[in-house]
């Protein structure tokens, strides 16, 4: 099991759209270059697909990128485009 924990725990969303098929060297690469968040930081990176209704988690963990999966109906929250507007989030 992994925890999350501690006060300097950062969560970035990047909220434009994102292709689900993009594979996690991709999704690095775009936290660093678009975002401007050093992916191996251990921050939580979370992107969102077009309709966002899915979303993919990153995060640097020891040795590796590690994505937690996000089918499991128990951990599925609903959102809307009003409750991403209320977060501190980064756009390009």
């Amino acid at each position: 099991m992994i925890r999350f924990g501690g006060e300097d725990l950062k969560v970035y969303l990047y909220r434009d759209p994102v292709d689900m098929r993009k594979g996690r060297n991709c999704l690095a690469a775009l936290a660093q270059e678009a975002m401007k968040v050093d992916p191996f930081s251990g921050a939580l990176l979370i992107f969102v697909s077009r309709r966002h209704n899915a979303v993919k988690i990153l995060y640097w963990h020891r040795n590796g990128f590690a994505e937690p999966s996000t089918k499991d109906p128990r951990h599925q929250v609903r959102t809307s485009a009003a409750m991403l507007s209320m977060a501190s989030l980064v756009r390009t």
